[in-house]
């Protein structure tokens, strides 16, 4: 089985520290104490030119999984200011917790290219239907999900539940307070592809580099090493 191992980035520096500890993809954000928003375009380029990783940039300006008019028209700005970027992070949805029409003008200014809806989804009261619903949106190909806004830790059985079903693990991207402790159980179920942010960070710490040797302990376990 294919697996794929993705890795939260801030700086050029945690890229290379990632690329090294056998990561397969990047997601590069800036604010990670907010859940992660848009980078600036100088970072975006910085990140590129340090590694040969396939690298998704997150397209967010408020913690709120709700658009308003005016988020709207600040996300179609940082995709048009970040041309250098080949794919994105970007996701929110409506009072019943399932994808939000407003994304519309957001989808549109990727012109095509390949997106993650986050963990807005999260929110779904019937998940798989979630997931599904926002599969179906043009350029999205993965859904990042914890199976729970608490997290892994309570989105457990929820997970293990949509890993069962072949097409969904395809697209499901776990991620949200997977740990060394859980990650083999994750692995077990039939997860396919796994987010890390804190986990392989010294100390746990979103204010510390990525860590080479911690990602590569997860890269094995991920790989099968």
């Amino acid at each position: 089985m294919n697996r794929t191992l993705e890795v939260i980035v801030t700086s050029a520096e945690d890229a290379r520290a990632a690329t090294d500890g056998g990561a397969d993809r990047l997601e590069l954000i800036t604010d990670p104490e907010q859940g992660g928003m848009t980078p600036e375009p100088d970072v975006v380029r910085a990140v590129l030119e340090s590694t040969k990783l396939p690298v998704r940039v997150m397209i967010r300006r408020t913690e709120s999984h709700h658009l308003t008019e005016e988020t709207v028209d600040l996300l179609c700005a940082d995709i048009e200011s970040l041309p250098m970027a080949a794919s994105f992070v970007c996701g929110a949805v409506d009072v019943a917790g399932v994808p939000s029409l407003g994304l519309d003008p957001v989808i549109a200014a990727m012109a095509g290219r390949h997106w993650t809806f986050h963990r807005a989804i999260d929110d779904a009261p019937d998940l798989p239907a979630g997931v599904t619903a926002a599969l179906f949106l043009p350029g999205c190909d993965y859904v990042l999900t914890a199976g729970d806004p608490a997290g892994v830790g309570a989105g457990l059985p929820r997970l293990t539940a949509m890993l069962r079903d072949s097409e969904l693990a395809a697209a499901l991207l776990v991620g949200g307070g997977v740990t060394a402790d859980n990650l083999p159980t994750l692995l077990a179920a039939g997860a396919r592809g796994i987010h890390l942010g804190r986990v392989v960070r010294a100390d746990g710490r979103w204010d510390r580099p990525v860590q080479a040797g911690l990602v590569r302990a997860a890269a094995d376990l991920v790989h099968g090493h």
